[in-house]
């Protein structure tokens, strides 16, 4: 089997860097040492088992086909298709014989305090798949905008870190944008003004959400706190989040009960389960076997596990 290298000009900006490694499903990135982000040209030929971490991953294929398997879907990528892993997301990946990607590892928290990351984050909860074919609008936008944070990245030229989230913030403005301008109509003489007004309740719910979700929060106060009826908030939040209400609360909720399993791997989990918004803790198993693939327990065992 013919073994492929990346071209010299996709090298690393520091020698001896690690390549990727697994303990148990959790992946610990090796970012660029004092930096935030690695970003590689990747021609392995064999697939990578199961895995999570907490970095944002962005698949974009150079060559030939890669597959994404995410719990029971599998995307196909070809050449020039974009996808956007959120954190936390159990994937495996699989490649060809042949063929190259670039691969994106970024962490995203300090992103986590603004406003404007808030209210995208219903788009990540998912695989965000970007092609030619299923977002034609924004595809050419968001594919140069990563070309040049590649660039930039293998250029090795000074101040490239904080170049490259610049770019990243314009990317995520971009998809933002696109959203809240999809769940208007973009035919009618006032489609700026429900753009904006779609954005501001949805913003101000999400942060609203955001920082309560681990009150005993229901769909009538969240339809109250943006002053629609439990009916009408019921297929808005669906159109504008493509979940429910009660889905992306569990969603929020998970995603704090991962972050306090990870911090403190001595704290009870019924303790992790009533911090996080759970009253009990059957809903608290179910839910996060659903979000995270595996119970709290074995999540918090993989984790004791790697301390080994």
């Amino acid at each position: 089997m013919r073994k492929l290298y990346p071209p010299l000009s996709y090298e690393q900006p520091v020698l001896n860097f690690k390549a990727r490694s697994l303990s148990g499903s959790r992946e610990y990135v090796d970012f660029i040492p004092e930096s935030h982000l690695r970003i590689w040209y990747n021609t392995q030929t064999e697939g990578y088992a199961n895995h999570y971490h907490n970095a944002m991953e962005i698949i974009v294929c150079a060559e030939d086909q890669y597959f994404i398997t995410t719990g029971s879907r599998t995307y196909t990528l070809v050449p020039g298709d974009i996808l956007i892993i959120p954190p936390y997301m159990l994937h495996e990946l699989q490649s060809k014989p042949s063929g190259a990607r670039f691969i994106y590892l970024i962490d995203i928290d300090m992103l986590r305090c603004f406003r404007d990351y808030k209210a995208l984050e219903p788009a990540f909860m998912e695989p965000w798949l970007c092609t030619a074919a299923t977002r034609p609008v924004i595809y050419r936008h968001i594919y140069d905008a990563l070309m040049r944070m590649a660039k930039l990245y293998f250029s090795h030229q000074i101040f490239w870190e904080i170049s490259i989230y610049s770019i990243l913030l314009e990317l995520f403005t971009t998809i933002g944008t696109s959203h809240y301008l999809q769940n208007a109509d973009a035919s009618a003489e006032n489609a700026d003004d429900q753009q904006s007004e779609n954005y501001t309740l949805f913003s101000n719910l999400l942060n609203f959400i955001d920082t309560h979700y681990a009150d005993d929060l229901t769909l009538e106060q969240a339809a109250e706190y943006i002053g629609f009826s439990k009916y009408h908030f019921t297929r808005l939040f669906k159109q504008h989040t493509n979940t429910t209400f009660h889905n992306y609360l569990c969603y929020k909720r998970i995603q704090a009960a991962q972050s306090l399993l990870t911090e403190d791997r001595n704290r009870p989990i019924t303790d992790i389960a009533f911090c996080s918004g759970f009253n009990n803790l059957t809903t608290f198993n179910r839910c996060f076997s659903k979000y995270a693939g595996c119970s709290p327990t074995e999540y918090r065992n993989k984790l004791r596990h790697e301390e080994v």
